[in-house]
């Protein structure tokens, strides 16, 4: 498997600043989940055939509306559909059996991607995992990865900050083994404070809440 299936980011830059955490989290804890929601898996797996991705060498986005959730709410802010679309995952771009969904969101103080890809084999999504969790560290950005653990629920996070021009992003994952699924979510743009608020426990649970929504 190529390792270009590590890269897993498309969002812009629009720098968020510690600000935009004033509302603080979600007061309510999100349920655990281990699994991407049926709903998903069905409504992405429909979609890709008929996509102006299918076939293509990357993800074609448009301005239609996110099939997973119209909204997220992450670090404390919420943001709608901005844009979404398909692309394909792995070296076969035709496959029927294996692509990626991505929504992009936006809202005045957020900047943010879910993603669903269905990996063709369970060991190219337990290799996706590898890959995301073997993010190394060099002068052009930082990253530290760690598994955070709600309930029973594994959810790995990277936190990566670019020293120039000094914003970070902070990614959740999950491994649905089941259905060689994995989900994530990204938040970009992140300012130093920001950065440095926004916990790996406090990633993990955005993306259980954005999962809850299924």
């Amino acid at each position: 498997m190529p390792r270009r299936l590590a890269a897993l980011s498309l969002a812009p830059v629009v720098l968020l600043t510690a600000c935009s955490a004033a509302s603080g989290e979600p007061s309510t804890d999100p349920t655990p989940v281990a699994s991407v929601p049926a709903s998903w898996l069905t409504s992405t797996a429909e979609g890709w055939p008929d996509s102006d991705g299918y076939g293509s060498s990357a993800p074609v986005l448009s301005n239609a509306d996110c099939v997973l959730t119209d909204e997220v709410t992450v670090h404390g802010a919420t943001g709608r559909t901005d844009m979404s679309g398909w692309g394909p995952y792995g070296d076969d771009t035709s496959a029927t059996d294996a692509y990626r969904y991505v929504c992009e969101f936006r809202g005045d103080e957020l900047s943010a991607q879910l993603q669903v890809i269905q990996a063709g084999s369970a060991s190219d999504a337990a290799q996706t995992v590898d890959l995301f969790l073997d993010q190394p560290t060099n002068g052009d950005q930082e990253n530290e990865t760690t598994t955070v653990q709600l309930g029973d629920v594994d959810v790995h996070v990277n936190q990566r900050w670019y020293p120039k021009p000094e914003y970070g992003a902070a990614t959740a994952m999950l491994l649905d083994a089941a259905a060689n699924a994995v989900v994530v979510l990204e938040v970009t743009s992140l300012e130093a404070d920001a950065f440095e608020e926004y916990t790996p426990e406090a990633v993990a649970a955005d993306l259980m809440r954005a999962l809850n929504q299924g």
